[in-house]
């Protein structure tokens, strides 16, 4: 812990470096939780982010009265509030005593940081002695699905880390607390509800191994889904409270904005998430033809198929795309633990064959991270506090 402290107030970012390349010391995932609070305090808060709207909530509240009406217009409100309870409650807490979105956003990066951490270091474990260089970018991959800069979007993404984290715990430890946890990640985005379902049923139902296989396979073919019809179920059995971000997420305006979005931004950014799923596919399906795997690990992974299955499905709505980030953390995490343990000699050439699949999605990955490290990401908290500096790392680039 001393380490950890030492490198957050003096040089976080470099802190993060030694974390990585000391991957096994004791001190290594405290101070990975210790940069990303930092990360969140110096980020860039652009007016295109997300994070702005967090910002301007909290000084809203700040300017407010202080009572439980504030909290309950934050929960509820029809025009385009949330019925997240996280962010809101955290929110009205800060603006007890400030307006300042930095601290807030550092408060955000450290419960962030701890379920990332933790589930880096929960696969991690799971190998011994020093990784391959397949192991290596293996676990890069992973701790890229949602990087720490992904707390732009801080509901959704702690979301899928909590989950992941809980999922992780019960599916392959064993451990029935790890339900309860996962669970918990509907407080923080109200969506999780899906997962959610999906773990339940799973634990309660085992499915045949080969029947998620081919399901997985199937959902590939889904030409196309029927809004209308998904609108008018969800508005006839989701509770009253969830309707208005159920008819923000369906209305016409907002499906027509969508589109437009995803025709104006960079193809790699529509495409780059695409390349997880041609590696998942393919590696998923040399399990299970080529490996004798252990229980827990078939356990994972047929947890991992049921969730990219119906991943694949809701990709299809808008914003449903965001549940493969969450699916592939497992399916990843599984190819990382088979890797580890497996004799199988060509399990391991099929990640060599695979790895420039691999290689790319994490070039772009970092490419994508730039747009929200701030060039005060690379000093330390004492200089962002005295400072108003909000320039993206790119723009130096570039």
């Amino acid at each position: 812990m001393k380490n950890a402290f030492f490198y957050f107030i003096l040089f976080p970012f470099f802190g993060l470096i030694n974390a990585i390349r000391h991957y096994r010391s004791s001190w290594a995932k405290p101070t990975m939780i210790a940069f990303v609070a930092f990360f969140g305090l110096s980020m860039v808060k652009s007016d295109t982010a997300d994070s702005t709207r967090y910002v301007q909530n909290l000084e809203m509240m700040y300017n407010s009265n202080k009572d439980f009406e504030t909290i309950q217009n934050g929960l509820y409100n029809g025009e385009g509030g949330q019925v997240d309870i996280y962010v809101t409650v955290v929110t009205f807490i800060f603006s007890l005593f400030t307006d300042n979105g930095n601290l807030l956003f550092m408060f955000f990066g450290l419960i962030f940081g701890y379920f990332y951490a933790n589930n880096i270091w929960l696969v991690l474990t799971q190998s011994k002695g020093k990784l391959s260089w397949e192991q290596h970018l293996l676990l890069a991959a992973f701790s890229m699905i949602v990087g720490f800069w992904t707390i732009n979007g801080v509901r959704m993404w702690t979301a899928a880390h909590v989950f992941f984290y809980g999922g992780f715990l019960y599916l392959y430890q064993d451990k029935k607390k790890g339900i309860f946890i996962a669970l918990c990640s509907i407080l923080i985005h109200f969506s999780f509800i899906i997962p959610s379902f999906f773990l339940v049923a799973y634990s309660l139902f085992r499915l045949n191994f080969r029947v998620l296989y081919l399901f997985y396979i199937a959902s590939f073919f889904i030409a196309e889904l029927n809004i209308d019809f998904i609108r008018t179920s969800l508005e006839s059995n989701l509770p009253e409270f969830l309707l208005p971000k159920v008819k923000t997420y369906f209305n016409d305006d907002y499906l027509d904005g969508y589109e437009e979005v995803a025709v104006s931004v960079n193809w790699y950014v529509l495409y780059y998430k695409k390349i997880l799923t041609y590696f998942t596919a393919i590696f998923i399906t040399i399990l299970f033809f080529k490996t004798n795997l252990s229980a827990s690990v078939k356990k994972l992974l047929g947890f991992s198929m049921l969730f990219l299955s119906v991943a694949n499905i809701i990709s299809l709505l808008p914003s449903g795309a965001r549940f493969l980030n969450v699916a592939f953390l497992f399916s990843l995490a599984t190819c990382f633990i088979v890797v580890s343990n497996t004799k199988v000699v060509f399990v391991a050439k099929s990640i060599r064959l695979l790895s420039p699949l691999l290689i790319l999605f994490c070039i772009i990955s970092l490419r994508l991270s730039l747009d929200y490290f701030n060039v005060t990401t690379l000093t330390n908290p004492l200089i962002v506090l005295l400072t108003d500096v909000n320039l993206p790392l790119i723009d130096l680039i570039k």
